[in-house]
């Protein structure tokens, strides 16, 4: 029953999920005196993290502008 309710239409990656496993099953431990459900489970899995946004400019490459400017303008039919 666990295997099917923890992989049915989820997508897992060991490196990211194995600490939130072990979280939750910590959490779990604390409040719980008996097994929890998989729904229990589910619901003290912390959420993953994920990497900050930064504001960091990429340096346009002018050549591949200019090409992607031409690639437009044939698309669009305009000469360029």
């Amino acid at each position: 029953m666990w295997v099917d309710a923890l992989t049915d239409g989820k997508v897992w990656d060991q490196s990211m999920d194995a600490p939130r496993f072990r979280k939750a099953f910590v959490k779990l431990s604390q409040i719980r005196r008996q097994w929890p459900a998989p729904a229990d489970f589910m619901e003290a899995l912390p959420p993953r993290e994920q990497l900050a946004i930064t504001k960091q400019p990429i340096k346009a490459n002018p050549e591949r502008a200019e090409q992607a400017a031409r690639e437009l303008a044939s698309f669009l039919g305009m000469r360029k």
